[in-house]
């Protein structure tokens, strides 16, 4: 991960002639303000730093989209847009997985979105869409009004993970499973202290595609346990 943008040390961008200036658009605003975080992460970098980036100044950036908290709306917008909202016509369990494993990789490319829409929910456009049709789904599958409820389980529990693995790599503080694997055992130790360890050397050895292999199992676990959930619903109507 790059070191995070040191404003200090970049001298200030002179004012561009109008004459060479590209025409700046709020997708160009966007689409710089996307770049950054994809650098430094969705809190990493400042209005100061996105000016620089577009040959501009801060009140033109401010001109065409509004104030960072405009620009930070704008880059989640078009980050959610990137996920796909699957065919209606597959099953909700599918439905889910269609949705969830694929947008991953496409909200871990921009570290800081995943914590953004844990904390403040899918506040924009772009999700409403995917909300209606999932929360839909599950309504059709009989979930009636638990519906709402497990669409935020779901949704809240694969956002959560990515916005960990992002924490976990802006901390830098080292190859955490490796210091756990290398921990004496505790008192009484057994077959429980063996196994983990073992997981945390194979994490070690690929903490990527462990980091997926845990989100895959969580996903699958929900489903799984919803499943459950809506099969004792029928049972007690």
């Amino acid at each position: 991960m790059a070191a995070l943008p040191d404003e200090s040390a970049t001298p200030a961008v002179p004012g561009p002639s109008r004459r060479h200036r590209p025409a700046l658009t709020p997708d160009r605003v966007v689409d710089a303000a996307l770049e950054l975080t994809r650098e430094y992460g969705l809190d990493g970098w400042t209005v100061r730093q996105l000016a620089r980036a577009l040959g501009t100044w801060p009140n033109t950036v401010a001109h065409h989209v509004g104030d960072r908290e405009a620009v930070v709306d704008a880059v989640v917008q078009r980050v959610v847009a990137m996920m796909p909202n699957p065919s209606a016509e597959l099953g909700w369990q599918d439905w889910f997985r269609e949705l969830l494993y694929p947008s991953r990789a496409v909200i871990a490319r921009h570290p800081g979105v995943a914590r953004r829409l844990a904390r403040d929910g899918a506040t924009v456009p772009a999700a409403l869409p995917i909300m209606d049709r999932g929360i839909g789904l599950l309504t059709e599958a009989g979930f009636g009004e638990q519906a709402p409820p497990a669409y935020a389980v779901l949704l809240n529990s694969a956002v959560l993970l990515i916005a960990l693995d992002d924490d976990r790599r802006f901390a830098d503080r080292g190859d955490a499973a490796a210091k756990l694997a290398a921990m004496p055992p505790p008192p009484g130790a057994g077959v429980g202290w063996d196994a983990m360890r073992s997981w945390l050397r194979d994490w070690t050895d690929a903490p990527d595609t462990h980091r997926e292999t845990l989100y895959r199992y969580t996903i699958e676990n929900l489903l799984t346990g919803l499943e459950t959930d809506l099969a004792a619903a029928g049972r007690r109507a």
